[in-house]
């Protein structure tokens, strides 16, 4: 058995016998049925509302309340309460790691692998669920393959947001008002309008204006979101839910600062990224500096940091119609989404998302239908569905060095997929249940793409055929970017789950998922489709009437054909972002999560999960003739008679740890409330997070080896009496850790990396009034 069997084997048992050893400790301190009410979350997770406790699968749910206290407005603050999540900014673009199953691309022209959701929809660009982190009931997290139930296949997991939903013959409602350092105000709230006896509407709305936390003025917040839904019941038997959702992602957008420990062509460069003002220091004085030392004719490099900006509008419709048909509850769900990008970024090079000779914006439209049929009473609960998903998508980008490499890429690009899905589960015995799931999925990818370097560029320096007089860039075929890539999969999940006590579950599943293969805009071979398989073991456990809770879980993940990505040069010489395959990767680890209630005043919550992660199989070649041994620290070896056809180089990174996956990240958390004269209460909060060291991207650069960090955070909250507001003063990253999330390295210095970075010290004080 090798190091990494064993270490699978030894921690999925270990788990398992956890779980075993405190439940007769334990589980008589729990009587039946007797559970802190406040504690119980419902989710639907399993197309049935369950208990969280309940849920035989990875799961991690965030409520309202934790979402409000942890101050969560966009998808990059989840790393605030999320142990084994990691989120970070690409451009304008969302990238999300559950447990070494992620994906680094920014572009159109892949799919991501934690699969995000807004109220059941899939969103084909990760860009629509920037502005919507408001008026939610709760966030559901399903870790690992999700290949038998959801929307699109996901190899690493879904998050999916649920909104507060209408109530009938109810007015209410809330108004939100925050200021905080740089600049910073927040606007949010909601009203709930019953529409006669059979109807309601809730309008709501969230508006951010916040400088930037990066000395460019990147990193800012200025977004503007309102969502619609109209609630129907006409009978008891039918419901009908319509939702419209706009928002408006502005300001100066996301930027990256410098972290060089180690010298990238020439003397180091200061590790630190503060300034005196408390802002993180851009990378773009650094990256000038740098550039002019090659032997590039003078200004082919400047970065005119002013053209950063951020443009993208998303809107949305969709519904959800349910029907009791006695014995099963007939579910559809139809949606259409539209994402038009008008964005410049500059993470270390101009990228930009609009075609620079039409001014023509890049633009996605997603069209989905999910039906499924099925049962949630009985001893056999199921589940069959049928989903159906077409993106046509308008990808415009600008990749811009100066003159020394200032391409377009402009393509057409097509996905369609068809799945039919079935889940169920049959209880053996009272307190055994056994689950099966299988789903087909048929998916196919075109890609019609044109690529033009830019008259006076070093690879045009003639008039050419393009658009403007630039030179159009062909394969070494003499083709432009064409073809048709499909895939079909028959994924499964199999599972037990064993009732030890009247709140004690114990489950172990098999699932399988993949994502579809296809082809970048680069003169590169097509990158096949990725699969995954997942084993999971655990336990969830309530103890003494719900004041203790202990749930632990083993995991074990193996990849196959890896989907990778990170910029490089195709055969033609072309800057862009590559896609490609590692062979075979593994994930192993486990995780705890721990809750008190010591008094009534006083709760204690901790979660940590280690992970060990490995590339089995990752080799890939290099197409620059210039040594690439300073670019990676993989092992470099020249390969024989290399040709730009075939690539100079082998990179082998085989026994490296998979990006954004620490060995260890974590949180934890106390409240005390203290109770007022007058019938009000002021609690105090203080959390904090924590993650390992651990590699930023698949390029294996030494200054994109990000340091271990813990961030400190605290509240303090006063709810008047009747709980009709609140006043928070809220302080996060409290000593101003440096947190770096992600990183691209530039393409032709060395060892030179921007980062992403999280916020540094922020506070301010929130207010509540809810009617």
């Amino acid at each position: 058995m090798n190091k990494m069997s064993a270490l699978r084997t030894s921690l999925l048992l270990s788990a398992g016998l956890a779980a075993l050893l405190v439940q007769p400790a334990l589980a008589q301190d729990s009587p039946a049925g007797e559970e802190a009410e406040s504690d119980v979350i419902l989710v639907t997770a399993q197309f049935r509302e369950a208990s969280a406790q309940d849920t035989a699968i990875s799961l991690d749910v965030i409520s309202a309340d934790t979402l409000n206290e942890a101050g969560v407005t966009q998808m990059t603050d989840l790393n605030r309460v999320l142990p084994g999540v990691q989120v970070s900014q690409g451009g304008t673009a969302l990238q999300v790691f559950i447990r070494g199953a992620g994906d680094f691309s920014t572009t159109s022209y892949n799919d991501a692998a934690v699969a995000q959701s807004f109220d059941g929809v899939f969103a084909a660009r990760t860009q629509w669920m920037g502005g919507t982190f408001f008026d939610l009931q709760r966030v559901e997290v399903l870790k690992g393959p999700q290949g038998t139930l959801y929307g699109r296949n996901a190899t690493g997991g879904v998050m999916n947001l649920i909104p507060v939903k209408p109530r009938i013959g109810e007015t209410s409602g809330y108004a939100t008002a925050q200021v905080q350092n740089y600049d910073g105000y927040l606007l949010e709230g909601a009203v709930n309008v019953p529409i006669g006896s059979i109807a309601a509407m809730r309008v709501a709305y969230q508006g951010s204006w916040r400088d930037g936390y990066v000395s460019d003025g990147g990193d800012d917040d200025r977004h503007q979101s309102v969502r619609a839904q109209l609630l129907l019941e006409p009978t008891p038997e039918f419901t009908a839910r319509i939702t419209g959702n706009y928002q408006h992602l502005g300001g100066r957008g996301h930027s990256q600062v410098i972290y060089a420990p180690i010298a990238p062509n020439g003397p180091g460069l200061t590790p630190a990224p503060i300034i005196p003002d408390d802002r993180w220091t851009s990378i773009a004085p650094s990256f000038n500096t740098l550039a002019a030392r090659l032997t590039a004719p003078p200004g082919v490099y400047p970065i005119n940091i002013d053209l950063l900006h951020q443009d993208v509008e998303a809107w949305g419709v969709s519904g959800h119609f349910d029907w009791d048909l006695g014995g099963a509850t007939l579910t559809v769900i139809p949606a259409y989404q539209r994402v038009v990008n008008a964005s410049q970024s500059f993470p270390v090079l101009s990228f930009k998302t609009i075609d620079p000779y039409s001014g023509k914006p890049s633009t996605s439209d997603g069209k989905t239908l999910e039906v499924r049929l099925g049962n949630s009473s009985g001893p056999l609960v199921w589940v069959l569905g049928g989903y159906y998903f077409n993106e046509s998508q308008n990808s415009r980008n600008e990749v811009s060095l100066g003159l020394a490499s200032d391409t377009t890429f402009i393509g057409e690009l097509g996905t369609r997929a068809y799945a039919a899905f079935g889940e169920m589960t049959y209880s053996v015995t009272d307190a055994l249940r056994a689950t099966l799931g299988l789903r087909y999925t048929d998916e196919t990818k075109t890609v019609d793409a044109y690529r033009y370097a830019r008259l006076g560029s070093l690879a045009c320096r003639t008039a050419g055929t393009g658009p403007g007089g630039s030179c159009e860039l062909l394969t070494a075929s003499g083709n432009n970017i064409e073809g048709t890539y499909s895939a079909d999969r028959l994924n499964y999940k199999v599972g037990l789950e064993y009732d030890l006590g009247p709140d004690s579950l114990l489950y172990a599943t098999v699932a399988t998922g993949f994502k579809s293969g296809g082809q970048s805009n680069a003169d590169l071979d097509p990158y096949r489709p990725e699969d995954v398989t997942a084993y999971t073991v655990g336990s969830k456990n309530d103890f003494a009437g719900g004041t203790i809770r202990v749930n632990l879980e083993g995991f074990y993940y193996r990849f196959t054909d890896r989907q990778e990505s990170f910029s490089s040069l195709d055969r033609g010489g072309a800057q862009v972002s590559s896609l490609f395959n590692a062979g075979k990767a593994e994930t192993a680890g486990a995780s705890v999560e721990l809750a008190f209630e010591l008094t009534d005043s006083d709760t204690f919550n901790f979660a940590a999960e280690y992970a060990h992660s490995e590339y089995k199989d990752f080799t890939y070649r290099s197409y620059r003739a210039a040594n690439p041994d300073a670019r990676t620290a993989c092992a470099v070896s020249p390969i024989a008679g290399g040709t730009a056809q075939i690539g100079f180089w082998q990179i082998n990174c085989n026994g490296f740890q998979l990006p954004r996956t620490p060995n260890w990240s974590g949180s934890a958390s106390y409240s005390h409330v203290f109770s007022l004269g007058n019938g009000g209460e002021l609690e105090f909060s203080p959390n904090m997070t924590f993650a390992s060291s651990r590699w930023l991207s698949a390029e294996f650069v030494e200054n994109a080896r990000a340091d271990s960090y813990l961030l400190l955070n605290a509240n303090l909250t006063y709810r008047s009496p009747d709980d009709e507001y609140s006043v928070q003063l809220f302080m996060r990253n409290i000593t101003n850790a440096a947190v770096y999330t992600g990183t691209q390295q530039a393409p032709f210095i060395n060892n030179f990396n921007g980062l992403d970075i999280a916020p540094p010290r922020t506070y301010g004080v929130r207010l509540r009034y809810d009617f």
